[in-house]
């Protein structure tokens, strides 16, 4: 029950945390105008983590005859059901969140031919007279917990004769269901083989009755060696650095019988994420940040983002690796807003990256 109580609590985490990336990421463009003072507020990203986990849940049923299968099959088959979890995959990427330290306003200059400025719906700032939209790879959030596939067994019984229903025993059941399987995959073997009197007449009855055969064959087996469902889901962790190097640190647990848990239940075992900083803004003097200050105001304020080595290890295997830019191992830089009027007859552009604040592309439309 313990164990229960913890993963709905997580679970409640987990949703929680969705509950603002659940919908897509709209841009909205907002006209600098004059009633707006030639101004736009905007902020720049704090990046997150994203480790997306893909999971395999497994719910074996025996069949009623299990324990002929191995004379009358010649297959084993457990009599116990299980109930499984399986880690297939994992996946490493990053997402903005607005950064309330880091919020500016970007005066133009009077002289800007109708500038206009493309925000998140959470304020980021993503382009400066940019005509293009938010591409759909980061428009669209993941959902914290998403169901991929889900193969469900077919819980029909084979039509066996009476004498099956019967039947004063298991062994004379099974007697039964196998005669009956030997007799499905004889038939089977006489329609592909043409040696039927009564063929059917064309490749669609033929189909259908090939079809009907083996449904039957698979419903009669299941009897002896069960059935198993299967559910891939994948899941969404989250986690925001704190631009400091990390070392095993426990994101959720994991175990075959469990499955996902947790970073506190101790029934699985730990998930981890190590943090190596490669590129890292070098700290100023009080000197220099009061010269950076200055060199700040009204400009265009973005991030030069810093870099990371991020792993996910899972019982001292290394699951998933990669580099990652971060926003908080980087600093603020700035543009001048002059930068937009350097060629009249066309508009320059700039975008910017919504998960780490950097300056993506400055081009001519």
């Amino acid at each position: 029950m313990q164990r229960l109580d913890r993963w709905i609590a997580f679970l409640g985490l987990i949703l929680i945390s969705a509950a603002s990336l659940s919908a897509q990421t709209r841009v909205r463009r907002y006209d600098v105008t004059k009633e707006t003072d030639y101004g736009i507020v905007y902020r720049l990203p704090q990046t997150e983590i994203e480790v997306v986990l893909t999971v395999r849940e497994l719910i074996y049923t025996p069949g009623v005859l299990a324990s002929y299968a191995d004379r009358y099959l010649n297959k084993k088959a457990s009599e116990t059901p299980a109930h499984t979890y399986e880690l297939l995959s994992s996946e490493l990427h990053t997402i903005g969140r607005p950064d309330s330290a880091h919020q500016y306003l970007v005066v133009f200059d009077k002289k800007t031919i109708a500038p206009f400025v493309k925000l998140t719906d959470t304020g980021i700032l993503y382009s400066i007279n940019g005509g293009e939209e938010l591409p759909k790879s980061l428009s669209t959030a993941r959902p914290a917990t998403q169901l991929l596939s889900q193969k469900s067994s077919d819980t029909a019984l084979p039509a066996l004769a009476r004498e099956y229903a019967q039947a004063g025993s298991k062994a004379k059941q099974a007697e039964i269901a196998a005669g009956y399987l030997y007799d499905l995959r004889e038939n089977l073997m006489n329609i592909v083989t043409g040696s039927v009197d009564n063929m059917p007449k064309d490749g669609e009855s033929m189909r259908l009755a090939l079809d009907q055969l083996r449904t039957e064959e698979r419903r009669t087996q299941r009897l002896f060696l069960g059935d198993t469902t299967e559910r891939v889901t994948q899941y969404v962790l989250r986690y925001t650095p704190s631009g400091q190097e990390l070392k095993d640190y426990v994101l959720a647990r994991f175990s075959p019988i469990a499955g996902l848990t947790s970073a506190d239940d101790l029934s699985g075992a730990p998930i981890r994420l190590s943090l190596r900083i490669l590129e890292h803004a070098p700290e100023l003097s009080d000197k220099e940040q009061k010269k950076k200050d200055k060199m700040l105001e009204n400009s265009i304020v973005y991030i030069q983002p810093g870099e990371a080595l991020v792993s996910i290890s899972y019982e001292g295997k290394t699951l998933t690796e990669g580099k990652l830019r971060l926003a908080q191992l980087g600093a603020p830089q700035a543009l001048a807003p002059k930068m937009l009027n350097l060629n009249p007859s066309s508009t320059t552009s700039i975008y910017f990256d919504i998960r780490s604040g950097a300056v993506l592309d400055i081009r001519q439309e």
